[in-house]
């Protein structure tokens, strides 16, 4: 009986030992936070944005769940997970770090995407804008819609952060507008060049001279501002709103083109109420001498086609500023009655594109190319 409880007094202390060590110890809990920061590198994408460092944190992780699982086999007593802790925190500090490296890269990437997109809703404004002044015809108008639904598409892209659509996307609107720019550009550049504009002034300078000089009435149509001024001896009498022509902006070129021609003229006929379809008109005296010459110079040099006529009846007639016309232009009706009463065949008329470089076309321009 001594015998059993001695032996009893001596297996108690193994059996504590031996279910002590055969109890199972809990992994460093700093292991939940680098499964956390594992996953959160899987959902931004690490292998994509950081390849290097990702597939760096990932092996230095597996290494550390396999020290885990051999001190876990291990007795309690015999296990040691000092060595572990200290490779955790460098994980841990690896994997933060890279966090906020590839979200940084993302933001970076987000924000020049965003730029770009902003600079092309610029671009296909003021493109739209221009070609509701300067007509260019549907297929520039195609070249917006499409332009403007790739934007739309880039935009949906970045806010699901799927960057590389979203710069696809970009890419595609980018080359859209661009053709669309070449198709407005021609006719704007005129409105741009220092010496096209003098010319245009020397002729506004000279038909107010000769107002002054003979104490006549004088008209002066400015296309970039959409005016037709009056001068009286070389005053500014009245200033009147215009329409003309889709392709206005254009220097006529040819019968049928729809541009309103630029040069100094004189009127030919005044037709009163009843005399024309749009309501009174003045006749202007186009094609004159300069105009054939141009239109020659046009043909031979391949402008134009050698079938086409030089055209001509440019008037300056009633009808309303909004009305469409094949080149004349049109003025409100009761505008047309004061401009009637006060001016007589014989009249000069110069048309010019532009009196001064800072013209709102001018500025639609500078603003592409800021935006290019």
């Amino acid at each position: 009986m001594r015998f059993l409880n001695y032996g009893r007094a001596i297996a108690l202390p193994f059996a504590i030992l031996f279910f002590s060590a055969c109890s199972s110890s809990p992994p460093p809990p700093e292991i939940n936070l680098l499964e956390n920061i594992d996953f959160e590198l899987h959902k931004i994408d690490a292998v994509k944005y950081a390849p290097g460092e990702y597939n760096k944190f990932k092996v230095n992780l597996r290494v550390l769940k396999d020290k885990i699982i051999q001190e876990e086999s291990k007795f309690s007593i015999f296990r040691n997970y000092e060595p572990i802790q200290k490779n955790i925190g460098d994980i841990i500090g690896d994997g933060k770090r890279l966090l906020i490296t590839i979200n940084e890269d993302k933001s970076k990437r987000k924000e020049k995407i965003s730029d770009k997109i902003k600079r092309l809703e610029d671009k296909a404004r003021i493109i739209n804008e221009l070609t509701l002044k300067v007509n260019v015809g549907a297929s520039t108008r195609k070249l917006l819609t499409k332009g403007g639904i790739a934007i739309s598409e880039a935009k949906a892209s970045i806010n699901s952060n799927r960057y590389d659509s979203a710069m696809e996307k970009v890419e595609n609107a980018a080359a859209l507008l661009n053709e669309a720019e070449k198709l407005v550009t021609p006719t704007l550049r005129r409105y741009s060049q220092n010496d096209t504009i003098n010319k245009w002034r020397n002729f506004v300078r000279e038909t107010i001279d000769e107002s002054k000089r003979k104490k006549m009435a004088a008209i002066v149509v400015d296309k970039a501002e959409r005016t037709l001024t009056l001068y009286k001896n070389g005053k500014i009498l009245q200033t009147f709103n215009i329409g003309f022509g889709r392709y206005g902006y254009r220097d006529k070129l040819f019968s049928g083109d729809d541009a309103t021609p630029e040069g100094k003229y004189k009127i030919i006929k005044k037709s009163g109420r009843g005399e024309s379809k749009y309501y009174k008109a003045l006749l202007l005296d186009y094609p004159n001498q300069e105009d054939k010459k141009e239109f020659l110079k046009a043909k031979k040099g391949g402008l134009i086609s050698k079938n086409v006529r030089i055209g001509g009846l440019i008037e300056i007639h009633g009808g309303g500023e909004d009305s469409t016309t094949n080149g004349c232009i049109a003025l409100e009706n009761n505008h047309m009655d004061e401009l009637f009463d006060k001016v007589a065949i014989g009249t000069p008329v110069t048309i010019v594109g532009a009196t001064s470089i800072e013209n709102e076309l001018y500025f639609g321009l500078k603003g592409l190319k800021g935006d290019s």
